[in-house]
Formats: C-alpha cells, sequence, structure tokens
C-alpha cells in the first residue's frame, strides 16, 4: 500500500490487517556531503519500496521524513505518535544514514549507503534482494515479539 488515496481508502477500510507502516529516513543536504545523502536516499527508497511490495496487504508506504541537518529524535517521535494513535501497531523507519546511531533511536532499520548507479541490473537486484530480506526478517521479529 502507497500513501496514494485509493490505497489510504482500501487501508482505512481493512484496518485489521494493514497494521505496518513504513517511513523512510531520509537526509538532504547541498554541501559537499549531498552525493552521500543521495546515495542514501536511494538505497532507502529502493529498499523501502520493495519491502511494501512484498508486504502489500499488510504494510504502507509512506512518503519519506526528510531532514536538513541533524536526526531530529522529536520529528520521529511525532511521526510514530501520530501513527500510532490510529491505527499502526508498528511505525518502522529505514534509513542509511548512520547518524541515527549516534542517537538514543534503537528500534530504525538500517540498510548500507551503496551506488547502486554503479552496478549492474543482476547485481543490484542481489543486492537489494539480500537487504530486503533482512528488512522482511527484522520485521518479522517485531511482529513475532508481541
Amino acid at each position: 500500500m502507497r500513501f496514494k488515496p485509493s490505497d489510504v481508502q482500501r487501508t482505512r477500510n481493512e484496518q485489521a490487517y494493514i497494521d505496518t507502516l513504513i517511513v523512510p529516513l531520509i537526509p538532504v543536504g547541498f554541501d559537499e556531503a549531498m552525493h552521500a545523502f543521495s546515495e542514501c536516499a536511494d538505497m532507502t527508497m529502493t529498499v523501502a519500496t520493495e519491502v511494501e511490495r512484498q508486504l502489500s496487504g499488510r504494510a504502507m508506504l509512506v512518503p519519506p521524513m526528510t531532514y536538513i541537518g541533524e536526526p531530529s529524535i522529536d520529528q520521529l517521535t511525532s511521526w510514530e505518535q501520530a501513527a500510532s494513535s490510529e491505527q499502526f501497531r508498528f511505525v518502522t523507519f529505514i534509513t542509511a544514514d548512520l547518524r541515527w546511531k549516534e542517537t538514543s533511536v534503537t528500534d530504525i532499520i538500517y540498510v548500507p549507503r551503496l551506488s547502486l548507479e554503479t552496478m549492474s541490473r543482476d547485481q543490484q537486484g542481489q543486492m537489494v534482494g539480500n537487504f530486503v530480506g533482512q528488512v522482511l526478517e527484522q520485521l518479522g521479529n517485531r511482529w513475532t515479539a508481541l
């Protein structure tokens, strides 16, 4: 499910089944780190989109939470509170920005920052498939922990 009118309506109609929200965390900057941030965005969105595709009917992918500068725990907490106060029991943040590890937030799923553009199609498929598998495993662990 994606954040578009038809999927949102379906999500509302099937609240008992669609309980996981996927929120990509994307850094943005316009200095020398812009290239690294674009790699973070590319990998994060590619993996998040594929996870959503494989979990269609169980999860909704929303537009990314973008931020300039240091990651904001307050902004993350706001997302989590708003989503969990409605129907989403599991709010899942995915990012390739390792600066989140320097915060007190512990429930973020990390994917590596790699340049997909420099890989062949086959390599991209294998790498993304591996990372998606890891994300799905972590989500499965969260679902069964309750």
